[in-house]
């Protein structure tokens, strides 16, 4: 193959995955309507994004229960989440209003095809990691924003303001 060729390709995609990845930039972008930002986390991530549709049936109980790919991310985002919180100790009362930012980084180019996992799926393992580390009830959640992005590597960013 063509040296040329490659290295348009390479260029190509520098400046796709660039432009995808600064079209969203969540620094500040509910602080002034919401009280305090109280958690921020990237974390790169080893193992797939688990998915709420994710369900197995036992057959001769009439049981149904979570997979193990849901349960193989929740594990591995809580370890993480477990070590960011033990530095930040982020502390959560029942009676906060919460609002939840969570980026999911594919490493997909398109993030609108089948081949990549539905954003509401998503949410639902990432939601009771965060549930677990942090001790709150996700009734408590008023606002969420949720975004699939396209990244070399798979991660997850979650912001939390109260």
């Amino acid at each position: 193959m063509d040296n040329n060729i490659i290295k348009g390709l390479v260029n190509f995609l520098k400046q796709e995955f660039t432009q995808l990845n600064n079209k969203l930039d969540t620094g500040n972008m509910f602080k002034p309507f919401y009280g305090k930002k109280v958690f921020s986390g990237l974390i790169a991530l080893d193992v797939d994004f688990g998915s709420g549709n994710d369900l197995s049936h036992n057959t001769k109980t009439g049981a149904v229960y979570r997979g193990k790919k849901y349960h193989t991310y929740k594990d591995a985002l809580i370890e993480a989440l477990d070590d960011i919180q033990d530095k930040v100790k982020a502390v959560f009362d029942s009676e906060d209003e919460l609002m939840v930012s969570i980026i999911f980084y594919q490493t997909n180019l398109k993030q609108n095809k089948r081949s990549t996992k539905d954003l509401d799926n998503m949410e639902k393992p990432t939601l009771d990691a965060m549930q677990i580390v942090f001790g709150f009830d996700d009734a408590q959640i008023i606002e969420k924003h949720s975004y699939k992005r396209t990244s070399f590597q798979r991660a997850i960013s979650i912001e939390i303001w109260k």
